[in-house]
């Protein structure tokens, strides 16, 4: 999994790779320039407009002052400005000052007084001012800088961050006078930042770029976020078992949620479960029989009897159609004392928590929470940004010693550990009635084969992104329905089992 970085740990990093890879700040520098390019012309066609280059005294500003060179030798207009601090350029950006001769492209050096271009709204602006290393708001000239790109109209391209922006935590951030970047183009690792809707309207649509640092470099800096890969996960697929034993049980009280609960358990069965049972009312048991006939249906049990039968199931799921009356709110907690097994908590189960809060210290630990934001908000309380309720959820996952599954813009795992893994595969499609009932059935389908929570949930949630994005690329995102991700299911696993 490739871990995300602090600003402080990136410095670190390019001091390991010094020493393990041989590779020194120009060197660094000069691929990030190249890979760059390369990512530009995705990006951009080559004429037609000026690229304006905005380079700040620090590592930063040494990447967009190497990269106005190289794009200029590749024949872009290029107008770079070089803004120095007090007089002064960081090491790397001075060595990168000196590599430029005179004549390599126009470059204007701003020491304090700078008179800004007429920039057409056709143009492109490359910001490179801060990147990483802000951590107080801006003030000053940089004010006024920010606030006339943001008014040009040009589209923005900014490196590792949008100027004015903190890698990490921007609750003590001044968000007026921030980059509104187009495109994020980070080297080397994503920051968290990336991952907050709140941050959105300064990041734009973001990617990074490996620069080719080892392994070797990285195993000794530790990280408490993570962004899942499909390479990192192919590790965690296991052989299909020969005999297997696992079973899981979807809980269905109240009537006009058969569909819902057909979906869950076609997804618990394409997902590798052999053994699916559920329950549901008397008079939907036919129709589900007869749309799944692999599914065990069967009747409601009495409450003495589902309680002595509960902890034979590898997974016990209480989702939509459980009920949310008071006979559902004892049900739920006889039920999590009853089992020592991983009980998945989705919808109706949320609500039930959420009106009696006590019901989370009965969850058996190894459990998996799915809430949407909102839902998370009602359990906990109200979080102004992503970033206080991903806190939330991360203290919360290591008090239950349970896993949280954050759902929002990007999907987020809190593990018990304190650790979090953030998955951004998928698309909108997936907000289609039904597919979070198929994230429901898949992960429990997973542990019904006995993957531990953690690989199920890790497993779980890029399964059904990778399943999305085979429908998009097949159809479109748009005629994404739950039953359609489920037949995708298949391809999404080939897909991890080639790597």
């Amino acid at each position: 999994m490739q871990k995300i970085y602090t600003g402080k740990q990136l410095r670190a990093l390019y001091r390991q790779a010094e020493v393990y890879d041989h590779l020194s700040a120009e060197d660094h520098i000069e691929r990030a320039a190249r890979s760059f390019e390369q990512e530009f012309r995705r990006l951009y066609t080559q004429t037609g407009y000026t690229i304006y280059i905005f380079a700040g005294a620090g590592r930063c500003g040494a990447y967009a002052l190497r990269i106005a060179s190289y794009m200029a030798q590749r024949g872009y207009a290029i107008m770079a400005y070089l803004f120095y601090r007090e007089g002064k350029l960081s090491d790397e950006c001075e060595a990168i000052r000196r590599s430029i001769s005179d004549g390599d492209l126009r470059l204007e050096e701003v020491y304090r007084n700078f008179t800004p271009p007429r920039i057409k709204e056709q143009d492109v602006i490359i910001d490179g001012l801060f990147g990483t290393e802000l951590t107080t708001p801006l003030f000053g000239g940089y004010v006024g800088l920010v606030d006339f790109l943001n008014a040009s109209k040009a589209s923005i391209v900014s490196l590792e961050l949008p100027s004015g922006l903190f890698a990490e935590d921007n609750s003590g951030n001044n968000l007026d006078h921030i980059i509104k970047a187009k495109y994020t183009i980070s080297f080397d690792c994503p920051y968290l930042a990336f991952f907050f809707e709140e941050n959105k309207p300064f990041i734009g649509q973001w990617s990074y770029l490996p620069l080719g640092i080892s392994p070797q470099a990285q195993d000794e800096l530790d990280a408490t976020y993570y962004l899942t890969e499909d390479a990192s996960l192919t590790s965690a697929l296991r052989l299909p078992p020969i005999h297997p034993e696992g079973k899981v049980l979807f809980l269905t009280t109240e009537s006009g949620h058969s569909g819902r609960t057909l979906l869950s358990s076609k997804a618990a069965l394409y997902a590798g479960c052999h053994e699916v049972h559920t329950v549901v009312p008397e008079e939907e048991q036919l129709a589900l029989q007869l749309a799944l006939p692999e599914l065990v249906v069967q009747s409601m049990f009495s409450r003495t009897e589902l309680l002595a039968e509960c902890g034979k199931y590898k997974a016990l799921v209480i989702s939509e159609g459980f009920g949310l009356g008071e006979s559902a709110h004892t049900l739920l907690e006889s039920l999590l004392a009853a089992t020592n097994n991983p009980v998945l908590l989705d919808s109706d189960a949320l609500e039930l928590i959420a009106h009696k809060r006590s019901l989370l210290d009965r969850i058996p630990v190894g459990s998996i929470l799915l809430p949407t934001h909102a839902e998370f908000d009602r359990m906990t309380t109200k979080h102004r940004t992503d970033a206080d309720r991903l806190s939330r959820a991360i203290e919360l996952a290591e008090r239950l010693d349970c896993y949280i599954i954050l759902r929002g813009t990007y999907t987020a795992i809190c593990l018990p550990s304190g650790l979090v893994l953030f998955d951004i595969s998928g698309n909108r499609g997936l907000y289609s009635m039904g597919c979070r009932n198929v994230l429901v059935g898949v992960i429990a389908g997973l542990i019904g084969q006995g993957y531990e929570s953690v690989s199920a949930a890790t497993l779980g949630v890029h399964l059904c992104g990778l399943a999305a994005e085979l429908h998009a690329g097949r159809h479109s995102e748009r005629t994404l329905t739950a039953s359609q991700l489920i037949d995708q299911l298949g391809s999404a696993y080939r897909q991890l089992e080639a790597h």
